[in-house]
């Protein structure tokens, strides 16, 4: 028996789909192409005032056009001609065909995205579960480790009911001999230490075996199974720690995704609410630009590239018991996870593996759309790359191993959701042929769209423009149509041999490590920029091409301009690459975050106490105003006395190291003072205590979304300034290069044209 919801969607679909399916003439076609579009810009202002309908409304009306489109793309344009032209009109039409699909499927998952409430804990405090903290981590620096174990251990619980592991998966690689064994051992060292002062507990195993997967899963039965008694086939743990208690409940928190004292407080109250909940997931934050956004200069101007998926996508899932473990910023049910041997590892993906697992089970998940996580994202476009890598490898991995449609226990909305978000990551090889497909005609006459312009105007043109719109409104806050675009260009180029590796051998992809906090000396060149202007290249070459063939060959006139236009899109897009390509440096040992807050200073050299505003913080220090003629000293110090939302005082000491004058005093830039573990526990809960302080872009935004015109003028001004950076930096590279070169012709020896 469908459920109410899901039930209405599925006759509404078959409607649409059987009226869509109807014959008309192509002028008639356009007729009710613009009287549809009319309505549906009308039912988008109806939104604004008339909650739920009017949207529900919207999207049929879209959904109508794109199958009208589709439907006319099927039966009217396919066929004929030579076949090497139906070979690339073929691939066109399924390029195509996917988009809709995941059009359709999008506007189904995330039509009526949850809003939950945190839920509050009850019962007497010793009667709350007791929960572990699982902090895995391989070769990140200990000094990132130490800020996130110590947030955790901060965090409001019961005294007694909280324990915070450090799971070394890299003290592995010991046994290995050489430099690198050296340097595990010395990390391992140095992480024991910190677990040792902190209290936490450290925890690690023989052998690097699943990944991520296997160094939680070697924590998770260890409390259980003694080391010699581990059935499971899990390396022991050599922690001194034998203790075989288990936490209730499991919060596993990435390296560097730092905690708020809330935490658990706003997620426990669910399991104690629903014994079959087997997942609370919160969004993840990031503290720093994504290199996309660093290297376009467009951080906090606008949603970030990972917003749409926290801010939408995942509430929407939730709707439909359907969101999934991200892989931390989690809190999950021990007993559940045991009941299903753990952590999946048949793929890279052993999150989204394992909900599905779980979900099948006939178990339930909750997201809450509440950032008390603050983590780093990855700050270089080939770590970028790698990451994204990893994570369409793994959802084609399991589309191909355990396809959500035929997996039994799912419910029919559940097998959509996991179904939608492993096929979306094809996108890759989508974006490759809508690259390649309008050079093809106007370098080689290839004919791939068999329609005439009246046509594409009845047909095409409603699509495209009820596309954009419905999903401006389903995620305009969180994601403008375009810039979805664009972020899918700068990935295909390298996610579309990962995704083919991945689908013809879906057991060959293996685990890698996003490398995290990472320095760039100065702004440079990415090693993988080169198809960008290999790309770019092709494209310009295929415009002067068509133009050309423009006034030499009858009859295509038509084909030209709509080629043309398309391939122009494109080479916007390709423009805006090159800004992404080119990468800013990155010379900060830890990222700030803009605050405005109340607090007090003592100065040293004044002695007076001064009300100032906190404007930025990060786990090394701030900067704030101060008034006043009398300039402070650098490598000054000072007191910076400050309260957070909870009233707790904080005295923490810095020094001075920037002084700015202003109109009426001095803003400061302060080093925190890191010298005992106490000063250092004081800052981490002073920086990263509060998840008021966390809001996405989107979550605060309250204006109307971005508009489809200045959405494209937008793109159209990212294309201009990032290629004019790129070009400029190149330019000075060669100079660099050249005087380098004639530098060292110059002193070599006679004879000599060594370089």
């Amino acid at each position: 028996m469908l459920p109410a919801p899901l039930f209405f969607l599925v006759v509404a679909f078959i409607v649409v789909f059987i009226m869509a399916s109807a014959y008309l003439p192509v002028r008639t076609q356009m007729m009710m192409g613009g009287i549809l579009l009319c309505i549906l810009f009308a039912l988008g202002v109806l939104q604004k005032r008339l909650a739920g309908v009017p949207k529900i409304f919207l999207l049929l009306v879209a959904g109508f056009l794109s199958l009208r489109y589709w439907l006319f793309r099927t039966f009217l344009t396919i066929g004929g001609g030579h076949p090497i032209d139906f070979s690339f009109a073929l691939l066109l039409y399924l390029a195509e065909s996917y988009g809709i699909l995941i059009h359709v499927f999008g506007m189904l998952v995330n039509i009526w995205p949850t809003d939950r409430k945190p839920e509050p804990l009850s019962g007497e405090p010793g009667d709350l579960p007791t929960v572990d903290v699982y902090i895995p981590t391989y070769n990140e620096p200990p000094d990132l480790v130490r800020i996130t174990a110590t947030a955790a251990l901060q965090m409001v619980y019961p005294s007694g009911k909280l324990r915070v592991f450090i799971l070394d998966d890299g003290a592995s690689r010991i046994s290995g001999g050489g430099l690198e064994a050296k340097q595990a051992e010395d990390r391992s060292r140095r992480l024991r230490s910190i677990a040792a002062e902190i209290g936490a507990i450290y925890h690690a195993r023989e052998k690097h075996l699943q990944a991520k997967a296997g160094n939680i899963n070697a924590a998770l039965f260890q409390c259980q199974y003694p080391p010699d008694l581990d059935t499971y086939g899990r390396a022991a743990s050599t922690s001194s720690s034998t203790e075989t208690a288990c936490g209730e409940l499991i919060l596993v928190l990435d390296c560097d995704h730092v905690p708020t004292r809330d935490f658990l407080e706003k997620t426990v109250g669910f399991f104690q609410q629903d014994p079959k909940l087997f997942l609370v997931q919160t969004p993840h934050y990031f503290i720093n630009p994504g290199p996309v956004e660093k290297n376009l200069a467009i951080h906090r101007k606008g949603p970030a590239e990972n917003e749409m998926f926290y801010g939408v996508i995942q509430r929407g899932l939730d709707f439909w018991n359907a969101s999934f473990f991200c892989g931390s910023a989690a809190l999950l049910r021990r007993s559940h996870l045991m009941a299903a041997g753990g952590l999946s590892v048949d793929t890279v993906t052993e999150d989204v593996e394992t909900s599905m697992k779980l979900h099948a089970m006939g178990l339930n998940s909750i997201y809450l759309f509440r950032p008390m996580v603050i983590g780093l994202s990855p700050e270089t476009f080939d770590n970028f790359i790698i990451q994204r890598s990893r994570w369409a490898q793994g959802m084609v991995q399991i589309l191909r191993l355990k396809n959500p449609l035929f997996q039994k226990g799912l419910t029919i909305a559940q097998r959509i959701g996991y179904f939608n978000s492993c096929f979306f990551w094809f996108f890759g090889i989508a974006r490759v042929i809508f690259f390649v497909s309008p050079m093809m005609f106007l370098l080689f006459g290839l004919r791939i769209y068999n329609a005439s312009l009246l046509q594409v105007i009845a047909y095409c043109v409603p699509h495209l423009v009820a596309a954009y719109y419905a999903a401006n409104k389903l995620y305009g806050r969180f994601r403008h149509p375009f810039f979805s675009e664009f972020y899918e260009t700068v990935q295909s180029i390298y996610l579309a041999p990962a995704i083919l590796k991945a689908f013809l051998r879906p057991r060959s992809p293996v685990f890698r490590v996003t490398p995290k906090a990472m320095n760039l000396d100065k702004n440079t060149l990415s090693h993988l920029g080169v198809p960008f202007y290999i790309m770019l290249l092709a494209c310009v070459v295929a415009q002067v091409v068509g133009w050309l063939r423009w006034h030499h060959v009858a009859n295509v006139v038509d084909a030209l301009f709509l080629c043309s236009v398309w391939n122009v899109f494109n080479i916007f897009l390709l423009l805006c690459c090159l800004g992404v390509v080119w990468e800013r440096s990155q010379r900060r040992e830890a990222h700030r975050f803009p605050v405005v807050e109340p607090a007090d200073v003592r100065l040293e050299n004044t002695g007076e106490k001064i009300s100032t505003r906190v404007l930025d913080l990060s786990a090394k220090g701030f900067s704030c105003y101060v008034t006043g003629t009398v300039r402070p000293a650098i490598q000054s110090s000072l007191i910076l006395h400050a309260r957070d939302k909870d009233g707790n005082l904080y005295e923490l000491p810095a020094i001075v190291r920037h002084v700015e004058a202003t109109a009426d005093g001095f803003k400061l830039g302060s080093l925190f003072m890191l010298d005992t573990a106490s000063q250092r526990e004081r800052i981490v809960s002073y920086v990263f205590g509060e998840s008021q302080r966390w809001r996405f872009f989107g979550e605060h935004y309250t204006g109307p979304g971005m508009s489809t015109s200045r959405g494209l003028v937008l793109l159209f001004k990212l294309a201009i300034s990032g290629s004019l950076r790129n070009i400029t930096g190149v330019f000075k590279l060669l100079l660099v290069r050249i005087k380098t070169y004639r530098h060292s012709v110059g002193r070599a020896p006679k004879g000599d044209t060594s370089l």
